[in-house]
């Protein structure tokens, strides 16, 4: 793995924020103060390839990146795009019941108007 790949990982790894990749890049350069906004982009499409990262598609808004350890879903704020993790416990039997198939992997985004946004 290049010293780029390491940062650009722990980086994602460290937050809870789901950043974005200019979130990213803005601090991969405090580390790394020579590295190239191209360069986190191409990292973070091959750590997604490899699965040691996951890309979270956000509606009208930058996509965001999160470490895929543990199984989770995410809840999306449809105006603002904050995202915040959820977890539905017992959700794999329910999708192996419901199709009959042996589901390796799933991504599920639930959207919903955060508080925030409401009282806008």
């Amino acid at each position: 793995m290049t010293k780029q790949r390491k940062i650009i990982k722990d980086i994602i790894y460290a937050s809870y924020k789901h950043p974005t990749a200019e979130e990213i890049f803005e601090l991969a350069k405090k580390k790394m103060p020579s590295i190239a906004v191209g360069t986190v982009y191409r990292n973070l499409t091959l750590l997604v390839e490899s699965g040691e990262v996951r890309k979270i598609d956000v509606p009208n808004a930058p996509s965001r990146y999160d470490r895929p350890q543990i199984p989770h879903e995410h809840l999306i704020c449809k105006n603002c795009g904050v995202v915040k993790d959820v977890m539905i416990d017992g959700l794999m039997p329910i999708l192996k019941e419901k199709t009959g198939e042996d589901i390796v992997e799933y991504k599920l985004a639930l959207y919903y108007v955060c508080d925030k946004c409401k009282n806008l």
